[in-house]
């Protein structure tokens, strides 16, 4: 079952998100936990978050957005993060949350939606080759001083 990440969910969230991170190997904390956390759950925040949840237990999650798409005029739905735990892969759950999100997206009346994933996530990108077109476009981030 998809649905809504709820305040219930939060200590599975967590779990789950540290995974995404230590993934990426990027850095994770009680402070950024508890940021984005209260981001999912206001209602008029732009980061929104569902889950995947299996006999009572979620076992993937993922965070969109959505955002303007200037040189067309019109809105897309942006995926920032996607997991699913290592121990319920192969069972077509990042598939399945990403259709809902594409069920969003024709309600909403977005013009598609969008996400970035790191060239070496080989499992993410056979699905994307699936069910997604490669843009072409490289992702760069300004150097901090």
């Amino acid at each position: 079952m998809i649905r809504k990440l709820e305040k219930k969910d939060k200590e599975n969230w967590i779990k789950l998100y540290k995974g995404y991170a230590a993934f990426y190997k990027v850095p994770m904390n009680a402070e950024i936990l508890d940021t984005l956390w209260d981001w999912i759950n206001d209602e008029n925040h732009v980061v929104k978050g569902i889950c995947f949840e299996l006999d009572g237990k979620i076992v993937g999650i993922a965070h969109y957005r959505t955002m303007p798409r200037p040189i067309k005029g019109k809105y897309i739905g942006f995926l920032d993060d996607l997991f699913v735990d290592p121990d319920f892969r192969g069972q077509k759950i990042a598939r399945k949350l990403i259709d809902y999100l594409k069920l969003l997206s024709n309600s909403n009346n977005w013009d598609g939606i969008r996400w970035i994933t790191h060239y070496t996530n080989d499992t993410a990108i056979k699905l994307y080759k699936e069910i997604a077109n490669d843009t072409g476009f490289k992702l760069y981030e300004l150097k901090r001083d």
